[in-house]
């Protein structure tokens, strides 16, 4: 492990098709026992798709795990295998119909690094083609806004953005999005 860190065993509590439940005894730095309980699950992607108006594409969708509609910029789970670009441009396919000519990474974040062990890959998506969704069943009740970038930030702080993914995709695509084009060093 890091820093010290040792796994003494390691006992999966519960495998799904996608997450596992694991309870590992460990040693800490300072020679301590400890437990953790924490799961593991498929990586996760976001995408921002900006179109040429300043619209960032965002989808509200019936969550069962939250019991609510949630606001989320598109986005899903890797398949086994995928490279989350690609899960990135697959998922908004299906999501919204959206193509992307260009698509960027904006930061790689860690899920909930104390209790899952699952990243979440935050893309911007430019040059957009409108075409027609492929949504899973389970995403019939899903319904695409396009919302001005300046009022998804707002929508960040007032609490109608509330899922962790989508709040960090906003705000790093409007700081990508209003970044001043770099002035090289003045050379006398």
């Amino acid at each position: 492990m890091i820093n010290g860190w040792s796994t003494i065993s390691s006992i999966i509590q519960y495998e799904g098709a996608r997450i596992v439940v694991r309870r590992d005894s460990v040693m800490r730095p300072d020679h301590s026992l400890g437990t953790y309980e924490y799961t593991e699950s498929v990586d996760g992607v976001r995408i921002a798709a900006l179109d040429d108006q300043g619209r960032i594409a965002l989808v509200e969708e019936s969550l069962y795990v939250c019991g609510r509609r949630l606001l989320l910029c598109p986005g899903g789970g890797c398949e086994p295998g995928e490279d989350p670009l690609t899960a990135a441009t697959r998922e908004l396919a299906e999501e919204t119909g959206i193509r992307a000519g260009e698509v960027e990474l904006l930061t790689i974040m860690w899920r909930m690094p104390a209790g899952a062990r699952a990243r979440e890959y935050l893309y911007l998506a430019r040059n957009l083609r409108l075409g027609e969704p492929h949504r899973e069943p389970g995403e019939s009740d899903m319904l695409l806004h396009w919302t001005a970038l300046a009022e998804a930030v707002a929508m960040c702080g007032d609490g109608r953005i509330t899922e962790a993914g989508t709040l960090v995709t906003v705000l790093l695509a409007a700081q990508r999005a209003h970044a001043q084009p770099k002035i090289p060093p003045y050379d006398s």
